[in-house]
């Protein structure tokens, strides 16, 4: 009997096995994950909250840094690098906390899934965010040695 051994892909990644390395990166898409991307966003409906994944916000917005697909929406954050309201009665800077901490004029909330942004007043239309996505999946995920990218 043959048996694989399991590991993740942070591990895989790490000690550089030319065998899995770019069934690794393609799993994690990590061409998308070291992407500095720029979302420009105007006319949204007003709102507290965004998922950025959704196809509205795409629609909306003028992206850069990224090519999507027909069909294909933003990626879930992962870091955000600068984020300001641009519509509302306050446009300005906005700090991000995770998802248990307050909205508040100049503070944003990042949900854990990295994908809805909450801002502390309920009538923004628009916003610009500069972010690095998150990989596709978690690095924890389990990556047998020698698994194909489908795995």
């Amino acid at each position: 009997m043959t048996t694989s051994k399991a590991t993740t892909l942070r591990h895989n990644l790490n000690f550089g096995n030319p065998a899995i390395i770019a069934s690794a990166a393609e799993k994690m898409k990590l061409g998308n994950a070291l992407s500095k991307i720029k979302v420009v966003a105007t006319g949204l409906t007003p709102a507290a909250s965004f998922d950025i994944t959704t196809a509205a916000v795409k629609a909306a917005s003028t992206i850069t840094g990224i090519t999507l697909d027909s069909g294909e929406n933003l990626p879930p954050i992962g870091v955000v690098v600068a984020l300001r309201t641009t519509g509302g009665t306050t446009p300005q800077a906005q700090l991000v906390t995770d998802a248990g901490g307050t909205a508040a004029a100049a503070t944003a909330l990042l949900s854990d899934d990295g994908k809805t942004l909450t801002f502390g007043a309920a009538d923004h239309t628009g916003f610009v965010l500069e972010y690095y996505p998150a990989p596709d999946v978690a690095l924890s995920t389990s990556f047998p040695v020698g698994a194909p990218a489908n795995f």
